[in-house]
């Protein structure tokens, strides 16, 4: 068997067990405040937008699109667990391989999020990938590609080896590259916010330290030779145009 069918067979019970880290996954509240700080502004003002979640997983994502009024957004998962969890929630998932599913949807969507699945693919796996994203998108259809961040002073290396479908991580500058490569628009790639929660002065404070961390880190880039690197959150996401 394949080392990948095999994970993905069980990969929400043995990645993230049945435990708090499951719970977090499952029903975290700061979900939704996280999703609309970070990615509203990017997402079709046209609430009958056709989007697609790629590696939609527990469909958090769909969910919060659902409550943002969102009505034609799907998911596709390769997991049986993932499936059946997006189902028993009333969401439009479904069991499909990435590629083969978005090949047979050219100029199709207005927008394909990828969010925590880049890192699951090789290199030239992942060339593959963004080129079918770009074919199944419409004329003027974004791309939202939530990564971990390979040029984070903590948590960087870690973020290869925290799980066994881990294969490959990018930073800024080579997520950019990524969808330069296959001539997106308007590219960008912005640091994700963990700290949402508006209203909790905790989150301020740990916003304001996280501030002065990434001056700190960006200054000690410069002093190596690295004064492009701006980016140094957990996560980043990129956002480019067709």
């Amino acid at each position: 068997m394949d080392y990948r069918q095999r994970l993905y067979e069980r990969y929400l019970t043995t990645h993230f067990g049945a435990g708090d880290r499951y719970a977090l996954q499952a029903d975290n509240p700061l979900l939704a405040k996280y999703y609309r700080l970070n990615y509203r502004r990017h997402l079709p003002a046209d609430k009958n937008a056709r989007i697609l979640d790629v590696g939609c997983g527990m469909g958090q994502f769909l969910e919060f699109l659902r409550a943002e009024g969102y009505a034609n957004c799907a998911g596709i998962d390769r997991g049986d667990e993932a499936v059946q969890y997006g189902l028993a929630r009333h969401l439009a998932v479904e069991k499909a391989d990435a590629l083969e599913h978005l090949s047979r949807h050219r100029d199709s969507y207005d927008a394909i999020v990828l969010n925590d699945l880049v890192e699951h693919f090789t290199k030239p796996e992942l060339f593959d990938l963004i080129g079918a994203c770009h074919d199944a998108l419409r004329a003027g259809g974004v791309i939202l590609i939530k990564t971990v961040n390979a040029a984070n002073p903590i948590l960087g290396a870690h973020s290869l080896a925290i799980d066994l479908s881990h294969e490959c991580l990018l930073s800024e500058e080579s997520l950019a590259q990524l969808l330069n490569v296959f001539s997106f628009r308007d590219v960008r790639v912005l640091p994700l916010n963990l700290y949402a929660d508006s209203r909790n002065p905790v989150h301020w404070l740990a916003r304001a330290a996280a501030a002065c961390l990434n001056v700190f880190w960006r200054l000690l880039h410069a002093l190596y030779g690295r004064p492009g690197t701006r980016c140094f959150s957990k996560s980043i996401l990129a956002v480019g145009k067709k």
